[in-house]
């Protein structure tokens, strides 16, 4: 048992080293099994010098043609090729199950690249591939004509490596295209020195915002079956105009790439090394040694392959401001520091992304703040670029989500996305005195203020108030005393009076009493 471990030990470790060494040699970012599919397996020398170019960049070409009833794209759900160049475009039906559209469409969104080559006589099967993809060809035997951008030092019925004949009086299929008629997406496509030689059919892009134009006809541009006997008019002329399209591409949400030209003869030896003869305004030709087929081709075989313009999160990382250490949780309204490292894949090594447009989102259902993040200086042997924002948070609690989505034409989609929490502030966590409080803070005041006042007003008038009610009862006992005083005399008067019935008061005995209660109150005052 144990020396049975040992060699499953042994076998896993063979076949890790194995897939790694597979892994630096090949030059893309996602894989270097490439399943080429043609018409007749004898196609194949006409692109000798494209599958040299492939192989140098550390490709591994598998030839088979499109009808063969084994071919196998997959098994047990796994994808046995990473890219697909199907350059078969005149067979029909594909006789092996699982080479269908449904099936170059799964391919698609388990994450392999496809290069479409079409041209005039493009079959049904192909056409409804591309249609998945919002990419409609034209009708079937059109092709592109332009009678101000053609090539004249060729003729389209010979052999492009000869410069014996002119293109002047031929149906001018053969189309110059260069710097205008090239897409500004960088990543993509950098400027090319020669201009390009394209003869081929075209085809209208959709409204989906995944499609990029990569080479475009000129406004002098149609499309048109040139093998009838009939002379092109307004009925027979399909395409007009920068609406055709003639190499285009769509990058998935997952980041995998379909490439769709419509000229296979772009791809082809005698393409790479033919002069080129273009007029300019002015009347004059200006000439070039060799066309820029072979260059365009490189460049867009790398961006469709992955070798560039693949960016990765290398590491993404938040903390307060001043600390240094990543918490699940914030409070509300605190100050943090944000900090993301990306990478981007060139030349067959990750090197340092640089961009100014990479933004932060906070988000709890809608984004709540949105804010650009800051390149910092690295060295230059730091193979990723390192961004930063200081955000203060926001006054709203729940869970939020710090999102860098970064989508850009000719790069990989990037997400990146950490759930955090915020929490409100604790009852020991506000500050001492809160501004939106001061309209409580001065009706408190001013409460306890009127209530001085009135207990000041209130102990002021007390006093005096309580005199005069005790001078008022002092004079109420003067007066019930005074009562029972005369009560009581005239008691004694009606003793001593023998007859009290018939005794009377005298006016003297009145006044008498009336000037002794004048007496008594001028003594009291």
């Amino acid at each position: 048992m144990t020396r049975h471990n040992t060699l499953v030990a042994l076998a896993t470790l063979l076949l890790a080293v194995a897939l790694f060494a597979t892994s630096a040699l090949a030059k893309s970012s996602s894989g270097d099994r490439v399943l080429v599919l043609l018409d007749d397996i004898s196609d194949k020398n006409l692109y000798e010098k494209f599958w040299k170019s492939l192989g140098d960049r550390g490709f591994s070409l598998q030839f088979k043609t499109a009808s063969d009833p084994k071919i196998s794209i997959n098994e047990y759900d796994t994808r046995l090729y990473d890219h697909i160049i199907i350059f078969s475009p005149k067979t029909r039906t594909f006789v092996s199950p699982e080479v269908t559209p449904l099936t170059l469409v799964q391919f698609v969104k388990d994450g392999g690249n496809i290069l479409l080559g079409a041209s005039a006589s493009l079959s049904d099967n192909l056409r409804d591939f591309a249609h998945e993809f919002h990419i409609d060809f034209d009708d079937r035997d059109t092709t592109v004509i332009d009678h101000f951008a053609y090539n004249a030092s060729t003729d389209a019925s010979t052999d492009a490596s000869t410069d014996t004949s002119t293109d002047a009086s031929a149906d001018h299929t053969l189309l110059v295209l260069d710097a205008p008629n090239l897409t500004n997406v960088k990543p993509i496509l950098p400027s090319i020195s020669n201009p390009i030689l394209f003869r081929g059919i075209g085809h209208k892009l959709g409204s989906t915002p995944l499609l990029t134009r990569i080479l475009s006809a000129g406004p002098t541009t149609y499309s048109a079956d040139t093998n009838e006997e009939q002379p092109v008019d307004a009925d027979t002329v399909g395409l007009v105009g920068k609406e055709i399209g003639l190499v285009s591409a769509l990058q998935a949400r997952n980041s995998a790439r379909v490439v769709v030209v419509g000229s296979l003869e772009l791809f082809e030896d005698k393409f790479f090394d033919s002069p080129v003869q273009k007029y300019t305004a002015d009347g004059s030709a200006k000439k070039y040694a060799k066309s820029g087929n072979e260059e365009f081709v490189a460049e867009l075989t790398k961006w469709a392959f992955q070798e560039k313009g693949v960016l990765k999160v290398v590491a993404s990382r938040h903390h307060k401001e001043g600390e240094t250490r990543q918490l699940e949780s914030y409070r509300i309204k605190d100050n943090i520091t944000y900090t993301i490292e990306i990478s981007e894949y060139v030349n067959d090594a990750w090197t340092a992304f640089h961009a100014s447009d990479v933004q932060l989102e906070l988000i709890m259902l809608d984004p709540y703040i949105r804010t650009t993040l800051v390149q910092l200086p690295t060295s230059p042997s730091h193979r990723s670029g390192k961004f930063k924002a200081h955000v203060q948070l926001p006054d709203v609690y729940g869970v939020f989500t710090f999102r860098v989505n970064y989508k850009r034409a000719g790069y990989t989609y990037l997400v990146d996305q950490t759930t955090v929490a915020l929490r409100p502030f604790r009852h020991d966590e506000y500050p001492r005195f809160l501004v939106a409080a001061y309209p409580y803070y001065t009706g408190a005041a001013s409460m306890i203020s009127g209530f001085l006042l009135f207990v000041v007003v209130w102990l002021s008038v007390w006093g005096t108030e309580r005199a005069r009610r005790e001078e008022k009862r002092e004079e109420k006992r003067e007066e019930k005393k005074e009562e029972k005083e005369r009560a009581g005399r005239s008691e004694k008067i009606e003793r001593l009076k023998p007859d009290s019935r018939s005794a009377t008061p005298t006016p003297s005995d009145a006044g008498s009493e009336k000037s002794e209660k004048a007496d008594k109150k001028k003594k009291k005052r």
